[in-house]
């Protein structure tokens, strides 16, 4: 229950400030699997065209499939810039996703998402 709390924690605080160079790259996008940074690479979300599944590792940086996630998926959209996540209950995260090292890491105010295969040393921004 407080690892899943600290993933809504994390999810509701991704937010950034937007300014005219928020993104690298206009065609990066969410969809994919992204890991957390700092939780030993045992969170993994996996965002589809319209959802976002989180999915648990008990042993680091391997996750398995969709099928594996956590149950209820959040509905996720765009609102111009702006990925608004559905977390239920009248809840909503808003965040202007601020793209690095060609698309492959997300950080925000809340942390950084780097996706899976990616080694996030590699990132220099």
């Amino acid at each position: 229950m407080k690892r899943l709390l600290f993933c809504l924690f994390v999810v509701t605080a991704f937010v950034a400030c937007k300014d005219d160079d928020t993104l690298e790259n206009e065609d990066c996008t969410m969809v994919g699997r992204w890991i957390i940074d700092g939780l030993d690479e045992s969170t993994l979300y996996e965002f589809t065209d319209d959802l976002v599944y989180t999915i648990y590792s008990t042993t680091p940086g391997e996750f398995g499939t969709i099928a594996d996630a956590i149950p209820n998926p959040h509905d996720y959209y765009y609102e111009g810039d702006t990925l608004v996540v559905d977390l239920n209950f009248g809840n909503f995260s808003r965040t202007v996703p601020e793209f690095k090292c060609d698309c492959n890491v997300v950080i925000g105010h809340g942390g950084t998402l780097y996706k899976e295969g990616y080694n996030l040393a590699d990132c220099d921004e």
